[in-house]
């Protein structure tokens, strides 16, 4: 094996065991070309399933040789001119809001009973309708391009809701 120090590139693995004949020539082993294989590393001979692929000889992004070919993309039409992309509009999430609110108002009133003063009872209602109109316009910003059904919309604002309820009364005793 021909010495090499870090100036020189190690030899080619391929090329036998490295040496050279006096002439300069590379020795090779002919054996494997007679037989129309070329030399092997030892980690690719054997190998079960393993098939010799050269990359240069595929064309990008198509499979590998033997896998089945990519399914066809599925192109949908886009909707019919005059008619309105499927979608939720904006009083479907302010709905489910304004029923998260009801029962807010509920449970406030079945735990704490009526408010003390007036004024208890409008920061009540201004918390809460505050809570409704951000919870449902989150919603609807979130849902507007998809066709969701109401129930997924009513579990989307229920959570946006308690959120925002959360932080509104954070701080008020």
């Amino acid at each position: 094996m021909a010495d090499s120090s870090p100036a020189t590139p190690p030899p080619d693995p391929r090329d036998g065991d490295g040496g050279s004949a006096p002439d300069g020539t590379v020795e090779r082993d002919d054996t494997a070309e007679r037989n129309g294989t070329a030399a092997r590393f030892g980690w690719e001979g054997g190998a079960p399933g393993y098939t010799p692929v050269d990359p240069d000889r595929l064309v990008p992004h198509q499979p590998m040789p033997g896998a089945p070919p990519y399914p066809a993309a599925e192109e949908l039409p886009p909707p019919p001119v005059g008619e309105r992309a499927a979608g939720t509009g904006f009083g479907r999430p302010m709905l489910a809001a304004a029923l998260w609110g009801v029962v807010n108002v509920v449970l406030v009133l079945l735990v704490s009973g009526p408010p003390p003063s007036g004024a208890a009872g409008w920061a009540l209602g201004g918390m809460i309708v505050a809570s409704v109109l951000v919870a449902g316009i989150l919603t609807w910003v979130v849902a507007r391009r998809h066709a969701w059904p109401f129930w997924v919309l009513l579990l989307v604002t229920g959570l946006l809701f308690w959120v925002v309820r959360v932080a509104t009364t954070a701080g008020v005793a």
